[in-house]
């Protein structure tokens, strides 16, 4: 009975949050509520958007959308496209929100925040670019919702991008919070800005590692490709008191060179299997773009008594999201290997175990 509920709950999201149209156009924005991003829905779309010209990458581009393209059309047509290219978030600052008990949306148009609420305090997922972003947007966001920015006591940061650290030096020195971020990223060097100095109370985030804060568990993830030391994690939440398992990958953005491709296509591997040991149904991200966040925002302010949560996708939702990245990576592989010099792909190869050889008889 509960699993034709579930299955139902989730053909009905499958439907509402499958736009109209493929590529909005300005007029569309207010109806849209995506920031005028393309979006692919489907095999047909993927053919004429994705670009790819490798017979492997098109097949494993054809999965990508059977896989995800009902769920997942921004986050589709973002991952999955042999030459990239970005569209400006042209949607209006969605408001902070309950998206659980306790778990709250706090972010930008482009950046999701979460602010995970405890009885001893508060945990706060990465920070923003600036300390202006920090104060004008997660200060003034968790305000509006009652929260006291003084009681953030960990801030995890996912990746070494100055658009999620920016902001920690500041909350750190508001609040007294602890620090966290894989000693691969805090240690490397960065393009842009200036990573808060260690402090002796902050800490480095490792595989597998459990942080426990009050009563909220988050299990931590090392999860590099996006960056050396990109983190993700999972952790449970409530939906009006109904017990669900979060997942968030930390790193979006794909690579272009075979061997970190490779690398993210290990680390997402990793990331299913503790989705699938620890039974993940819902998807969040900590960009927008990576679970069309603007879009289940949108329906979230929008949902009456009764209406199913549009973050919670279902175990079928979370493996659909999985297979769906798995083969636009995968597609990207194939076609950079496709398009290749001769022998520019030795070194990687070098680096793998040998073929086993069966010498016959002649």
């Amino acid at each position: 009975m509960r699993f034709r509920q579930t299955l139902t709950a989730f053909l009905a999201l499958s439907t509402a949050l499958t736009p109209a149209v493929a590529q909005p156009t300005a007029s569309s924005f207010s109806v849209n509520p995506n920031g005028g991003r393309p979006e692919i829905h489907n095999v047909e779309e993927m053919r004429k958007m994705g670009g790819y010209t490798a017979p492997g990458a098109r097949a494993y581009a054809d999965m990508a959308a059977e896989a995800g393209g009902k769920l997942w059309p921004v986050t589709l047509y973002y991952r999955c496209q042999a030459v990239r290219t970005r569209k400006p978030v042209r949607a209006a600052m969605p408001k902070p929100i309950a998206v659980f008990d306790n778990v709250y949306s706090i972010g930008t148009g482009e950046n999701n925040i979460w602010a995970i609420d405890t009885k001893d305090g508060i945990i706060l997922l990465d920070a923003l670019t600036t300390e202006e972003d920090a104060r004008n947007v997660i200060v003034k966001n968790m305000q509006t919702l009652g929260l006291d920015p003084k009681r953030i006591r960990i801030i995890l940061i996912t990746h070494n991008h100055l658009d999620h650290f920016g902001g920690a030096a500041y909350l750190k020195a508001l609040s007294g919070a602890k620090l966290a971020m894989s000693e691969a990223d805090w240690t490397a060097e960065v393009k842009w800005g200036t990573l808060p100095v260690k402090a002796a109370d902050d800490f480095y985030l490792t595989d597998g590692q459990t942080i426990t804060l009050g009563d909220q568990t988050l299990t931590v993830l090392l999860t590099p490709g996006h960056t050396p030391g990109t983190v993700s994690l999972l952790f449970p939440v409530k939906d009006k008191g109904v017990p669900h398992m979060a997942s968030l990958f930390g790193g979006q953005g794909s690579p272009r060179d075979v061997a970190s491709l490779l690398e993210f296509r290990r680390s997402l591997n990793h990331f299913a299997d503790y989705t699938d040991l620890m039974q993940a149904d819902v998807v969040l991200s900590n960009h927008t773009v990576g679970d069309d966040g603007l879009v289940r925002v949108a329906a979230l302010q929008k949902r009456k008594a009764g209406d199913p949560n549009p973050y919670v996708v279902g175990r079928e939702g979370v493996v659909r999201y999985d297979a769906e990245w798995r083969a636009c990576l995968s597609a990207d592989i194939d076609e950079a290997v496709f398009k290749a010099a001769p022998g520019s792909l030795n070194p990687i190869l070098s680096g793998q175990p040998p073929r086993r050889v069966v010498e016959t008889a002649k």
